[in-house]
């Protein structure tokens, strides 16, 4: 295959993304959808967005506004239909290292102290679920929910603004059935963090930490006493599959449990490592520049916080159509040279517009 066939067949395959995510998506004209989305991908600010696509900037800023409640479970429905789904749940923090937060800014950054960078920054923290195609094995972002640790709250309600408390757990527990009631949701797996009497569900695979206790015998166990092997055993009241691994990967002991009594050691890990997916999809997002975001208010940062999600969502798209192996940074800069080729995003769309 040529050059051009080859920046044909890439270029169809971006318009075939983009279409897929219109048809779900109508707060926003399809020509301007595109540019953000594409701009999304190309530049990690709001200004290299409204660089890379010739918007005015204050356009850029007012349609972020009306992503902040994009349902982006309408349009990875259309992707994936019915086919059979694995739920992944996870949280991560939005760094915002040019937002003014102290201790919490009005925009609900506040400051945290983080590992990675051995020190204290504003950040914003977001629950994010994510679903698995068990048929075709692509992972999508189905939910981001900003959410305010109660800490947060209260120091907002202490400035007198009016503040929505809930936890992740709790914005887990209400996205859920809606969730379920949209997709073919076979398993859902989440780490030791959210595990409780109330997320304990049918179907469900986890791990516990090595201190906490089950029932077996009559008599509450620690699971750091278990020998390696699979034990039917209930944890808060729950009947669970206990599966304890001495050295899982050169990661150390593992406690790892499923709600279905009936999976195997095998099932249990499966979807265990599926959950790494979600990892890798934050990862992604992230450089495609999730945290270069910092506005005043909490509905544009929403909206920002949406925008890279549709962008990523784009990227993968193109990637699972043309069967790329490729990170999201390396794949943006093959649609920044596409479209580049064309002369721009800019000039591609006011060649559009006059035909």
């Amino acid at each position: 295959m040529n050059t051009n066939s080859l920046l044909q067949a890439y270029y169809n395959a971006l318009q075939e993304a983009l279409q897929q995510i219109f048809t779900a998506l109508t707060s926003l004209r399809k020509d301007t959808l595109a540019k953000l989305v594409l701009g999304g991908v190309m530049g990690g600010t709001a200004t290299e967005i409204a660089q890379a696509t010739g918007m005015d900037y204050e356009t850029v800023l007012k349609n972020l506004n009306k992503l902040a409640n994009t349902n982006l479970t309408k349009i990875v429905k259309e992707i994936v239909q019915d086919h059979p789904v694995q739920l992944i749940i996870d949280d991560t923090h939005d760094h915002k290292q040019h937002a003014r937060a102290l201790p919490v800014s009005r925009n609900g950054a506040q400051v945290f102290y983080c590992r990675e960078h051995k020190r204290y920054e504003p950040t914003i923290q977001l629950l994010i679920i994510a679903i698995k195609d068990l048929k075709t094995n692509e992972t999508y972002i189905v939910t981001i929910i900003p959410y305010i640790p109660q800490k947060v709250v209260e120091i907002l309600r202490e400035r007198g603004e009016e503040v929505e408390f809930k936890t992740k757990i709790q914005e887990y527990l209400e996205t859920l059935p809606i969730l379920e009631k949209e997709f073919n949701v076979v398993c859902k797996v989440f780490d030791s963090w959210y595990v409780n009497s109330r997320t304990l569900l049918s179907n469900t695979v986890g791990e516990l930490k090595s201190n906490s206790r089950v029932t077996e015998g009559g008599r509450l166990v620690p699971v750091g006493e278990f020998p390696e092997g699979e034990y039917l055993v209930e944890y808060l009241g729950i009947p669970i599959k206990l599966l304890v691994i001495d050295d899982y990967k050169g990661f150390g002991r593992r406690y790892f449990f499923s709600t279905n009594v009936n999976d195997t050691a095998e099932e249990i890990i499966t979807t265990w490592e599926n959950r790494w997916d979600i990892e890798v999809l934050i990862r992604e997002l992230k450089a495609l520049g999730l945290e270069k975001g910092s506005f005043l208010t909490w509905v544009r940062n929403k909206g920002f916080i949406t925008l890279k999600a549709l962008s990523l969502l784009l990227v993968l798209l193109f990637k699972y159509s043309l069967g790329l192996y490729l990170g999201a940074k390396r794949i943006a800069r093959v649609i920044k040279s596409i479209y580049q080729s064309l002369g721009g995003i800019k000039k591609l769309f006011k060649r559009r517009k006059k035909t």
